[in-house]
């Protein structure tokens, strides 16, 4: 869900180019899409009708992303399962961490603007503790009641601690026996439940599980597929944005379409076609064809705060519905103010808070590696 490298071209270039090994910009804009997605999802569903789905494609874009990044380094023993771990955890805490003081604040102003409400203050007071470690809390109905969204960043780092110790050490075939066994667990409550927008409470969990499996597990076998070296540049990569948008409901929530029920066995099977066909269809394209050289920068902004902005977006909800229900301010523009304030406040905890924290947390495990490594040479 988080991790990309960087790349540059010449502008206009339609023949194959080289591409600088580590980032997609294709999938760095794909990826900005999906969480544009679950935020307005949150927001007003109708913005988004399926956004909940673009957590299955970053499950399978993280299980890609790490097995490229990091199976060569494990396979020639430079990276083993605790630094495996600890770089997986530096990655994602610090914005992780972010978010849960965020809605923490939120959800103690709306408690001071609407009344105190004891039953709510002590799900909050017992849930922090759990939730601050990345851990569901053991009081609530949901895994993680100040930010629902994050139980997807806990069973990613379960799926993280699944790759480093299984998935690492299997043939393709056994990767796909993961996706099959996940499947076969999956399609049946998503077909009863009539979507597939489940995995945030803790009833769900075992449902939750699969659905990661599944994926992360699809975007393994998708990084064992022989990957080339070159990368056209041109407007296919484009396309493949659009259509992206096009399938999370994009264009539907914002009067280019026809708004879609939220349970019905027709939507239900639409998830599942985007989960088991369609988003492995776009992560293998988007990994072969690059966005016009126009294109890169948005992309590339949009995959740079797509991480934050899923981190924090679901604090940002409640002051903006009141701004919506309230002061009376028009649903559309609502959704505008909100979906630009996300994006600023993803960009400034990206540049001044994630980016440096993680730089410290980094140098620090280094040099306490070093030293280490001297102790037990000394």
């Amino acid at each position: 869900m988080s991790e990309t490298g960087t790349a540059t071209d010449r502008a206009g270039v339609s023949t194959p180019v080289r591409s600088v090994p580590g980032r997609y910009v294709t999938l760095d804009g794909m990826r900005g899409i999906a969480a544009l997605a679950v935020a307005l999802f949150h927001f007003d569903f109708i913005r988004a009708p399926h956004g909940y789905i673009a957590v299955d494609f970053f499950f399978a874009l993280s299980g890609f992303v790490l097995w490229q990044a990091y199976y060569t380094r494990w396979k020639e023993r430079s990276y083993g399962t605790l630094a495996f771990m600890r770089q997986r955890a530096i990655r994602l805490y610090p914005l992780f961490l972010l978010g849960i003081i965020l809605c923490t604040l939120t959800a103690l102003g709306k408690l001071a603007g609407e009344g105190w409400n004891s039953a709510v203050a002590h799900k909050i007071l017992y849930s922090l503790p759990t939730n601050l470690l990345m851990l569901p809390s053991p009081v609530a109905q949901a895994l993680f009641p100040i930010n629902l969204p994050a139980w997807t960043l806990f069973f990613e780092l379960l799926a993280s601690l699944a790759m480093v110790t299984v998935m690492f050490r299997l043939p393709k075939w056994g990767l796909i026996g993961i996706c099959l066994i996940s499947a076969a667990l999956l399609v049946p409550v998503i077909l009863e439940r009539q979507n597939a927008n489940i995995g945030a409470l803790w009833r769900e969990w075992p449902t939750a599980l699969a659905r990661t499996m599944f994926s992360f597990s699809l975007g393994a076998v998708i990084a064992r597929l022989p990957q080339p070296a070159d990368r056209p540049r041109g407007w296919a990569g484009a396309l493949l944005l659009l259509a992206a948008a096009y399938l999370l409901g994009l264009f539907v929530g914002f009067g280019m379409g026809i708004s879609i029920p939220v349970k019905t066995p027709e939507v239900g099977l639409y998830d599942l076609a985007c989960i088991l066909v369609l988003w492995p269809i776009l992560l293998i394209l988007g990994a072969r064809f690059e966005v016009p050289a126009m294109l890169a920068p948005p992309a590339r902004f949009l995959g740079d705060v797509s991480f934050a902005l899923y981190a924090v977006h679901w604090a940002l909800i409640d002051p903006f519905k009141w701004l919506k229900n309230d002061v009376g301010v028009p649903a559309l523009l609502s959704a505008v103010l909100y979906i630009g304030t996300g994006l600023i406040l993803s960009w400034c905890a990206v540049k001044w808070f994630d980016e440096p924290v993680r730089r410290r947390l980094s140098a620090y495990f280094h040099r306490t590696r070093k030293s280490s490594l001297a102790a037990s040479t000394a």
